[in-house]
Formats: C-alpha cells, sequence, structure tokens
C-alpha cells in the first residue's frame, strides 16, 4: 500500500508543496502560491536593506498549497506526516502564546513586527558590534559562523529591533524563527516550553552550540546590550528528523486529515535542498536560486575538530545527522541578474502607463533575450569584469558592507556584456567559495546543482563549469528544497532508518551534466576577479 508525506518550502517569493508516495518517491501533486502582500513590494525597502513579510502572507500561502496537494492524493488517510523548510534567519517579534506581534492590531502595519526575512540587512551595524565584542574579548561565539556574524543572522536583526523600535521591544516576548513558528501553527504550540524549534537555524544563526553549553552566557548578552537579556530562548533544541508533534484539531479540521498526521522539526530551505538533492560526503550541492547557498558534510572522525574561518555556517548535524555540516554561498545569485534586468527595462515603466500588456511581453522576455544574447559573445580578456557583492559579501570572510562593482566598461558596452559580466562574478564567486573550502580539508568530489537556475538556465550553468573547472551535475528534482522537507517527513514517519536511506529512495538522478571547457583567458579572468574582491586563496 502507498504511503503519503508532505513537504514544504518556504522561499523568498512563494511557497511550494508536494504530495510525495514515500515508498516509490513518486511525486503526485506540486502546488505554488505567491505571498500576495510581498508581491506588492509591501513593507520593505531595498534602499534600506530592509525586506519584511506579513506573517498573513505565510498563513494564507500554508492554506492554499496544503489544501492544493491534498485534494490530489489517492488516500488522505493515508497522509503520514508533513515537514516544512524556510528561508533563515527570518525572525519575527511574538508574544507569550507565540503570536507575530504583527497579527495585532497595534502592529498589524508596523514592519519591525513583521517577519525579517534572510536578506535583510539593516542589522549590519549590530553585527559589526556583535564581532567586534567576541573578537576583543576572545569570546568563541562567532566561530561557527565563520568567524564573522553576519547582519542576515538572527542576533543582529533582533538587536538593531530592540534599539531602534521602543514599542515592538516592550511589547516582545519572544523572536521565532519563521520554521519554528509554522511548526508551531501546524501542532498548535502557544508556548515556548512547549516548542521544538530546528537544531539547524539555532545551530548556525542563533550561536547556539554543545561545546559552551547552549547559548552564550546572560553575561555576554548584557555585555552587548541589556535589552537583549529579555527576549525568551528555547530551552532545547532538535534535529529534522525528529516530529515537533502532531497536526492540531483546528487544522486537521480545515484540511480534513487526521489528527494523527506527523509535524517534523522545522528547518532551513537550503538545508532542506541540500538533502533533496542527495547531499553526501563528497558532494557539495550547489542551491542556486535568488541567493546561493553551498552546502557540504564532513564525517567528524575524519575533519576533527578545527572551525574553518571564512564559512557562512559549520555546524555539527545541521544538514546530516552525525556529521560536520558546511554552509557557504552568494548574499545574490538570481537576485544579480534580476538587478541587470531592472536596471535596463526601467524605460518600461513609462511604457507601462499606455500600454501594460506590451511592456510585460517584453520585460517577460528579457532575462531569456540577454542569455542569447551574452551566450553568442566572444570569450575576451578585455570584456567588463565584475565583482557580484550587490548584496554584500557572504563567503568566502563575509562582509555585508560590500557592493557589487564593475570595471572595463565603454561607450561601447553592451547590456548582454553587461549581463554576462554579472553571471560569471556569480560563478567566480562560486569558485573561490569551492577553493576555500577545498584548501580547508573539505572534501568536494561531485558537484550537483538543484533550483530554478540550475534546471532553467543551460548558459549559466556551462560557465558554472567552466570557472570551476569541475563537471558539474543537475538535479532532475523541480523542487529540491520541498523535496528535502518531504524526505524528513519520511523519516519521522518511520518508513525509513535514517535520512541517508530516505534519500537513496527518494531522490531522483541527475538529469544533465556540464564538463567544462576552461579557457586561459576565463583563468586570467579569475585572477583578475579574485584582485577586485582583495580575495587570497
Amino acid at each position: 500500500m502507498s504511503k503519503y508525506v508532505i513537504g514544504i518550502d518556504y522561499g523568498t517569493d512563494s511557497a511550494r508543496a508536494i504530495l510525495v508516495d514515500a515508498l516509490s518517491g513518486e511525486i503526485l501533486s506540486g502546488k505554488t502560491a505567491a505571498y500576495p502582500r510581498w508581491g506588492k513590494g509591501l513593507y520593505s525597502d531595498a534602499g534600506e536593506s530592509r525586506f519584511r513579510q506579513h506573517p498573513l502572507d505565510y498563513l494564507e500561502v500554508l492554506e492554499t498549497v496544503l489544501k492544493g496537494v491534498i485534494c490530489d492524493c489517492p488516500s488522505k488517510e493515508d497522509i503520514l506526516a508533513i515537514s516544512i523548510d524556510t528561508t533563515a534567519s527570518t525572525p519575527c517579534f511574538c508574544d507569550e502564546t507565540l503570536t507575530p506581534l504583527s497579527l495585532k492590531e497595534e502592529f498589524k502595519e508596523d514592519p519591525d513586527a513583521m517577519f525579517i526575512i534572510w536578506k535583510d540587512h539593516t542589522g549590519m551595524e549590530e553585527s559589526r558590534e556583535i564581532n567586534a565584542l567576541c573578537h576583543e574579548k576572545g569570546y568563541p561565539y562567532v566561530c561557527h559562523c565563520g568567524n564573522v556574524y553576519s547582519a542576515e543572522n538572527y542576533w543582529s536583526k533582533v538587536l538593531h529591533v530592540v534599539r531602534t523600535n521602543e514599542k515592538v521591544a516592550a511589547g516582545a516576548f519572544a523572536a521565532i524563527e519563521c520554521c519554528d513558528w509554522l511548526t508551531s501553527v501546524l501542532t498548535g504550540c502557544r508556548d515556548m516550553t512547549s516548542l521544538r524549534p530546528g537544531h539547524c537555524c539555532l545551530g548556525t544563526k542563533w550561536m547556539w552550540a554543545e561545546e559552551w553549553g547552549g547559548f552564550p552566557p546572560k553575561s555576554f548578552f548584557e555585555e552587548l546590550d541589556p535589552r537583549l537579556c529579555r527576549i525568551a530562548l528555547p530551552e532545547d533544541n532538535f534535529g529534522c528528523d525528529k516530529a515537533a508533534g502532531s497536526l492540531c484539531t483546528e487544522w486537521a479540521s480545515r484540511l480534513g486529515l487526521s489528527e494523527n498526521i506527523l509535524v517534523g522539526v522545522g528547518n532551513i530551505d537550503s538545508y532542506s535542498g541540500a538533502v533533496g538533492g542527495g547531499v553526501r560526503y563528497g558532494t557539495m550541492i550547489l542551491n542556486l536560486g535568488t541567493s546561493s547557498c553551498y552546502m557540504s558534510v564532513m564525517p567528524k572522525e575524519i575533519y576533527g575538530t578545527k572551525v574553518l574561518d571564512g564559512v557562512f555556517a559549520q555546524v555539527d548535524g545541521a544538514i546530516l545527522p552525525d556529521q560536520i555540516g558546511f554552509e557557504a554561498g552568494l548574499s545574490a545569485f538570481g537576485d544579480a541578474y534580476a538587478w541587470v534586468k531592472k536596471l535596463i527595462s526601467w524605460p518600461l515603466q513609462k511604457v507601462k502607463e499606455k500600454d501594460p500588456s506590451l511592456a510585460e511581453a517584453i520585460e517577460s522576455d528579457m532575462i531569456a533575450s540577454l542569455t542569447e544574447a551574452a551566450s553568442l559573445l566572444p570569450e575576451r580578456e578585455d570584456a567588463p569584469l565584475a565583482t557580484d557583492y550587490l548584496n554584500g559579501r557572504r563567503c568566502p570572510f563575509g562582509d555585508n558592507s560590500l557592493t557589487g562593482t564593475i570595471q572595463g566598461l565603454r561607450l561601447s558596452t553592451t547590456a548582454p556584456e553587461l549581463f554576462r559580466a554579472f553571471v560569471e562574478a556569480t560563478c567566480f564567486a562560486t569558485r573561490a567559495i569551492v577553493d576555500h573550502l577545498t584548501k580547508g580539508g573539505v572534501e568536494i568530489n561531485r558537484l550537483v546543482a538543484v533550483g530554478g537556475v540550475a534546471q532553467k538556465s543551460p548558459f549559466v550553468m556551462q560557465m558554472l563549469s567552466d570557472a570551476l573547472d569541475r563537471p558539474v551535475e543537475v538535479s532532475s528534482a523541480k523542487d529540491s528544497c520541498a523535496l528535502g522537507a518531504a524526505i524528513h517527513a519520511a523519516v519521522i514517519a518511520g518508513l525509513y532508518p535514517s535520512v541517508e536511506a530516505a534519500e537513496d529512495a527518494l531522490c531522483p538522478p541527475t538529469s544533465s551534466r556540464y564538463e567544462p571547457h576552461a579557457s586561459e583567458i576565463l583563468k586570467k579572468r579569475y585572477g583578475k576577479y579574485l584582485e577586485m574582491a582583495n580575495l587570497s586563496l
């Protein structure tokens, strides 16, 4: 008999759910829904690096995508488990019942009371303070994030809001991570003592580590800012191969499902995508989306206890249980390409006023046209050369204050040349990360790409293989993050003894493989890129 599980992935722009036959691996249904308020540009300001999402966006799409896949299930009685992943760190201030403050009347239009999504950099100054305190006093609390605590991480964001919004700070009991809140919604958890937060977020974004007894001591937060001591923290955390609870009465009734369905501990989307891509010792997963996340694992008995500077995270059990998980990546990957499109399509804003359908038709085809034209350009050593730090540098050696640059512009420079330069920059940045991790002892023998860019852009993938001077395979999984969540759901349902066993059964094979055609010109341009980026690898 078939047994079914559901995996839900909350990305930057939309959420998607898949219904999986957990025994055969067949994906029976997939549904996607965009966040309505986010789509209208509400509550965010790119000029201030402020990116916020309203919890109602999350709740509305949760019901939409779940009902969508459940309708396609041959037997709802055989759905055993649901697991969720989300972007991170994406915290939100909440009250004692774990209700986001923006769901209360007095905070409903306050962006600081909403979810502060992963790419929000309003806490840049706070991240500098955290790093300075740890480095000056010799505190180890940032060693598991490459010894550079990012503005994208939990405490930078929390500290910024606590300092700048007294009303939110006064009304807050805690700040809950998005994946943990959505899990609490489905299980009906309404208090911190019953919450089962994910080890992935706490270990990689919240400074939690067994070696110093959990969170840093109260004295550290008092030294940083005493107001942080008012933020309630969970007492424990759990791996994504564990259940957070069962489907609560409210949601079971709303969805027409049994209350016996298990709900998994929440996860980070890129970590879930690594599992959906079949991450293993020696296999790095390249998760290519709006940003990019590169995930590797190493057995503890091989890598030992050393800590690698310059990565975004290095945490035991964050990706696979009992292995050290390494996270690296770019703060802007697809976002960099979208920026070029937005830049050159600015005149279309005037066209839209007169002929919206014409403007939309041109704009929708723009990336495809740029890609086609860029792919036909001859390789030139003197072509425009860019750095990709349009949203800062995540790694190696993170620095959120860095900005993108471009050199070699001429009056003859074309839009396709500009687009190619930023594609090349993201590929060179990926090479820098792979070189850095390899030099640091992380074994990388195989590269598997997942995500929309990997499946939709042969031009980017060939450039990536060329820049890396390595073969790059592409997973055939359409929604690798949601698949990773489904794999965790299958494990907590007891259908497989381990995440690795579930990966073997449920991860599809790769669908294509790009072979490198590295040239001397490309190698010279990579050297120039490293000089522009001030990287010595």
